[in-house]
């Protein structure tokens, strides 16, 4: 037990924010989701060892045409890490594999590539996504950026600002701007935000929450 903290601690110190983290450290659980009106997203993964996670995924999606549930067991790899003197920069990879039900079904894949880069002030990330089965294409590519209100240390929670871009194929909402709060702590990340919040037609509220333990 006394080794699994030490290890988080010099995780967390390397990467200050663990905003983008996709993995936690070796021997840990993450279980990762996201809510919205037309897309929830439920993932649990464990990392085995450092840089390698694998687990399960489970995907609703509601688009222009028609609404799936898509299953898979998927992996999260750390392909390059980048430590600098105020920051840290990351390249993963991620890809699933299982089965689509609802209006298509069949088998499915989704491999999708994210760079990520933050200190414990300012955090950037850019990601695209195919995710792909039988008369389904719910392809995306998003890209966030923010920054804290204040420096923080381990034990305390950071608040941050943070706006998201993302376009996703064949969605009822093609095209979404989300600017978000965003609350990091040393086991949990939570998000509320409000998607177009211009346009009374689109907008809809959006959760995100990961949990490391």
């Amino acid at each position: 037990m006394h080794a699994r903290i030490t290890l988080a601690l010099l995780l967390l110190i390397s990467l200050p924010a663990q905003a983008a983290a996709l993995m936690g450290f070796k021997d840990s659980a993450m279980l990762m989701s996201e809510f919205a009106t037309d897309r929830k997203e439920l993932m649990l993964n464990y990392s085995p060892f450092l840089g390698h996670a694998f687990g399960v995924e489970t995907m609703w999606m509601r688009g222009e045409t028609q609404t799936n549930l898509i299953t898979n067991f998927n992996y999260t790899g750390l392909i390059r890490r980048w430590n600098m003197p105020s920051g840290q920069a990351n390249l993963w990879f991620m890809t699933g594999l299982g089965n689509a039900s609802g209006d298509s079904s069949g088998f499915s894949y989704s491999p999708s590539v994210q760079f990520d880069y933050e200190t414990t002030r300012l955090y950037f990330l850019a990601k695209a996504r195919m995710l792909r089965a039988p008369h389904i294409q719910y392809d995306s590519y998003s890209m966030q950026g923010g920054f804290s209100f204040y420096a923080s240390s381990y034990e305390e929670t950071q608040p941050w600002f943070v706006v998201e871009a993302r376009t996703t194929d064949n969605m009822t909402s093609r095209n979404e701007i989300t600017p978000a709060l965003r609350l990091i702590n040393q086991h949990y990340f939570l998000e509320l935000g409000l998607t177009n919040p211009w346009d009374a037609q689109s907008r809809t509220p959006k959760l995100n929450l990961m949990l490391t333990f």
